[in-house]
Formats: structure tokens, C-alpha cells, sequence
């Protein structure tokens, strides 16, 4: 089985649609950030300075009414254009939602953030070829696929917590955790990870100039402890812009394919009788 590894889309499909006519490929898994365009970013910026959350603009009052309006409808666009893309290649598959996929999924972890609107389940509807499975496991040709993608804590951020919305993280994040012990025991003895942000100390360390937390890691604890129990043959991630590569995590390959937006992907070669990683290829 050869897979198609591909994410952070951020609505720019452009380079992918001049690239993946040149590779074969029988399968396909989306790691996320289908959504989340640019013009996010002033605002995200600004939230990563300010540490009391309670006094925080929200970004309808960052940008105003009528440009939020504005961006909202062009994130949805955005969003559409990129699975629609995906399911257009008429191959099965398989897709996580990623931190910059607000309003396309619900979040388990907190009852008061990332719903997902109306509009957009109705136009998941639509979606017939890739399934989505972001807090699920699902078996697919004997291989248990595993999929836990949204918005995660980063600890990279924890300096500019207040204790009370530190506090607030502790609890999603063992939320999260429990999520996950209960659907590793679904999973069976060949099986692939799909996650949208990085296990810890795997890609996972930010680079970018102007952030504010480089140097600090955005990976997930629990991901690494469950890669090095249950030794899946594949783990998939993105998030980190900043890298695409292959890397070995105990018995496990763990891949990051690269900025979708930029035409990155990954071409994964799977031994379907064993479950194993045959091969692995980059395309940048």
C-alpha cells in the first residue's frame, strides 16, 4: 500500500496540484491544518504575548466586525478548497483535523472552545472518498489506523500561563491523555498513528525567528509513551513548519512530510501482509 502523507494545507493547494499528477499513490492521510490562513497570524501573535487570558481581546476585537466577518468566510473557503482537493483524487483515506481547523471539529477537552459549526458538518457531508477520524481508531485492509489530531496544549507556551489558566491546560491535557489510553486499546498489532502535532522530541522544537517561544517544544508527551509501548510501524505528524524528514522513535518511523502549502509531501511504501515500513520518500 503506497500512502500519500500530506498536511498544512492553510488553504494554498496550488503547488500540490502541479506535483502529485507526477506519483503514484493507492491511499491517502491528512495530518491537518486544512484551514487556518494567514491573515490569522497578527492575531495569534498577539496571544502569544498576552498572559492574562481574562484580558485578552478576543479576535473579533482584534480586527473588528466587518474583517472578521470576512476572514471567517475566507477560512471556510480555504478549509473546503483543501479537502475537496484531497477527496478529488478519488483515492480512500484517511484525515485529522489540525489546531488551525477551528469550527470543522468538535473538541472533546473543554465544553467552552472549538465547536464545529453547522456549515461545516454539512459540508463534510460531501466528502465521500476520506474519512474523518480525528479521536478515532478505524481498521482499514488489517491495519489499525489510530487518529488524534486538534488543538493540543504546547508546553513551549507555558511561560505566559497565569497559574489559574495553567491549570486549565493540566486538566485537557489529562483529559487528553485518558482519550488516548482508551483508544490504544483498540488499536491491534499492526497499526499507524496519525496525529497533527509531533511526539516529544520529534520535530518538535520551534525554529521560526519571530516567535516568541523558540526553542521550546510543541510535542506531546503521551504521544511518545504510546509510539514506544505499542510500536506502531508508522507515526505522522506536521504543525512544525519549519521540518520535513524521517525519523526512527524506537521500533517506529516517525515522519513529518512537510508544508503542504509549499507542494511538500510524503510517499510511504507499506508492507500490507506485515504492517512494516518498506519504504519512505521526501518530495520537496
Amino acid at each position: 500500500m503506497k500512502i500519500l502523507a500530506v498536511g498544512d494545507f492553510h488553504g494554498k493547494i496550488e503547488k500540490l496540484e502541479k506535483k502529485l499528477p507526477r506519483y503514484e499513490f493507492d491511499f491517502i492521510i491528512g495530518i491537518g491544518d486544512y484551514a487556518g490562513i494567514d491573515e490569522w497570524y497578527p492575531y495569534i501573535k498577539y496571544t502569544f504575548r498576552i498572559k492574562n487570558r481574562k484580558k485578552a481581546k478576543s479576535a473579533k476585537e482584534f480586527f473588528g466586525k466587518r474583517k472578521f466577518k470576512k476572514l471567517l468566510k475566507k477560512d471556510f473557503e480555504a478549509g473546503k478548497k483543501s479537502l475537496l482537493f484531497l477527496d478529488n483524487l478519488r483515492k480512500p483515506g484517511f484525515f485529522v483535523f489540525g489546531n488551525g481547523d477551528d469550527e470543522w471539529y468538535n473538541y472533546p477537552f473543554s465544553p467552552k472552545i472549538l465547536k464545529a459549526k453547522k456549515s461545516r458538518l454539512n459540508f463534510l457531508k460531501k466528502i465521500k472518498n476520506i474519512k474523518k477520524m480525528t479521536y478515532v481508531v478505524k481498521i482499514y485492509q488489517g491495519i489499525s489506523f489510530l487518529g488524534f489530531g486538534g488543538y493540543m496544549d504546547a508546553k513551549a507556551n507555558k511561560s505566559h500561563r497565569d497559574a489559574e489558566w495553567q491549570e486549565r491546560v493540566n486538566k485537557r491535557n489529562k483529559k487528553a491523555e485518558k482519550k488516548m489510553s482508551f483508544l490504544l486499546k483498540k488499536i491491534n498489532r499492526k497499526s499507524i498513528f496519525i496525529f497533527h502535532y509531533p511526539p516529544k522530541g520529534i520535530f518538535d522544537i520551534i525554529k521560526e525567528k519571530n516567535n516568541p517561544f523558540k526553542g521550546g517544544s510543541t510535542g506531546v508527551t503521551f504521544f511518545r509513551k504510546a509510539i514506544l509501548k505499542h510500536k506502531p510501524s508508522l507515526v505522522l505528524c506536521g504543525h512544525m513548519h519549519e521540518y520535513q524528514g524521517k525519523k526512527k522513535l524506537g521500533n517506529s518511523w516517525v515522519v513529518n512530510p512537510g508544508e503542504g502549502s509549499e507542494g511538500k509531501f510524503a510517499i510511504i511504501n507499506i508492507d500490507e501482509n506485515e504492517g512494516k515500513v518498506k519504504n519512505i520518500r521526501l518530495v520537496k
